[in-house]
């Protein structure tokens, strides 16, 4: 059977001009991941919906999104660059960029006690307490998650999403027994924060034992990680602050609906888009003549995957929120709108993952100011005009507006 399976992907190549094999193996794993990180994560979405009032969800979710735009204070691009650099069989990056990020992550720490402060003179014993229990963890979890990087680099995805189905499993259980004790926003933060800290430190100090990575001198590694940090600057900001301003302008009901609307997108993109976080090992090591032969093709294949992935979606959307999320009704136009953005997700990535593969930071650094500078003028304008409808279609017009100026790019680059 696995013959016969080897040479029905082979003669499909023809087709799709691809290495089917590699991308069917390595895709077993990911969709492995994806899939069972999606229900668990739905799960307990559903039980978020049914068991917390909304005012209480979405101050959990304001919480996290504050901690999100924090991250702006981290070392973002150094995953990426520890996965290049592993790519190109230098291991001893993963080591020696953790022990970087430690040093570099005080500030972040900092950065939490000062904001918690804040809210403490507000008298917002809520926010308060869950900013100080982000500062102690989040600071930590953001170098110790660089061990899904160096797998990712070694090829190693079925390690990898083994490891983040059982990261997954710790979070959803810490945070149901954080919700049937209690259901107050403190200890849902408290529950987030420790079992992140607990799975990923896990997680990072087995794959050290496993493969011995040694500690080696990578300053190429740590120069093109802080380069990608600097061109990703607004990225924390971006990806956070439609959150922000609804919350702040709208409340935190409006950003429970709108939490709930995006859910099952954004479960959705990570999973199409880790499809394509495959091919980056191939991409590292492939000519730019190469990647152009077959560039349009891929493009063309992911948005017409995109497209029926939305029309699916569209059709099936009433009927998940009317039987498992029926407090929530009002979301499923929001939610159906959002599948739009499905459309343009692949080429998005797949555009983005390629200028990285390739180290290109002057033309990633380009895109991700043009497309941050974009997506900031559509919240702020269409967030404060039209609360979650206004950022619904923020959302589509930003991914839209992502994937014409990747494309500018590439052709720019070309020429």
């Amino acid at each position: 059977m696995k013959d016969r399976l080897i040479s029905l992907l082979r003669s499909s190549e023809r087709y799709t001009k691809l290495d089917m094999v590699y991308f069917a193996s390595g895709n077993f794993w990911q969709t492995f991941g994806q899939v069972v990180n999606s229900i668990l994560a739905l799960a307990l979405l559903l039980i978020f919906a049914n068991f917390l009032p909304k005012e209480t969800y979405g101050t959990y979710r304001y919480l996290l999104s504050l901690a999100g735009l924090l991250n702006i204070f981290t070392l973002s691009g150094m995953s990426q660059a520890v996965a290049q650099a592993v790519s190109n069989g230098h291991e001893g990056a993963l080591r020696t960029s953790v022990r970087y990020q430690l040093k570099w992550n005080s500030l972040l720490m900092l950065v939490f006690l000062t904001l918690g402060g804040y809210y403490l003179f507000r008298h917002n014993y809520a926010v308060m307490g869950g900013l100080l229990v982000l500062g102690l963890c989040v600071p930590l979890v953001s170098a110790f998650n660089t061990y899904g990087a160096y797998l990712g680099g070694r090829r190693e995805f079925r390690l990898h999403n083994l490891f983040s189905v059982l990261s997954t499993l710790i979070y959803v259980a810490g945070m149901i027994v954080a919700i049937f004790l209690s259901g107050k926003v403190i200890w849902l933060v408290a529950a987030y924060a420790l079992t992140a800290l607990a799975s990923n430190a896990l997680f990072y100090f087995v794959t050290l034992r496993r493969f011995k990575p040694p500690l080696e001198p990578a300053e190429d590694t740590l120069r093109y990680g802080r380069h990608l940090t600097y061109i990703n600057l607004m990225a924390p900001v971006v990806s956070q602050l439609d959150s922000i301003i609804l919350n702040h302008f709208w409340g935190a009901a409006p950003l429970a609906v709108y939490s709930i609307a995006m859910a099952i997108p954004n479960r959705a993109v990570p999973f199409v888009k880790s499809w394509v976080d495959v091919s980056f090992p191939k991409l590292a090591t492939k000519t730019l003549e190469e990647i152009h032969a077959t560039l349009y093709r891929r493009i063309a294949q992911g948005m017409l995957f995109g497209l029926v992935m939305t029309g699916c979606y569209v059709f099936v959307a009433p009927y998940l929120f009317k039987y498992f999320l029926p407090q929530y009704l009002d979301a499923v136009f929001y939610t159906q709108v959002l599948s739009l953005m499905f459309i343009f997700s692949v080429p998005n990535r797949y555009i983005a993952t390629l200028f990285a593969a390739q180290k290109m930071s002057r033309h990633l650094f380009v895109i991700g100011a043009v497309q941050s500078a974009f997506r900031l003028f559509y919240y702020i304008v269409l967030g404060i005009w039209g609360g979650i409808l206004g950022l619904v279609i923020a959302q589509v017009a930003g991914t839209g507006t992502n994937f014409l100026i990747s494309m500018v790019a590439w052709y720019w680059r070309k020429m």
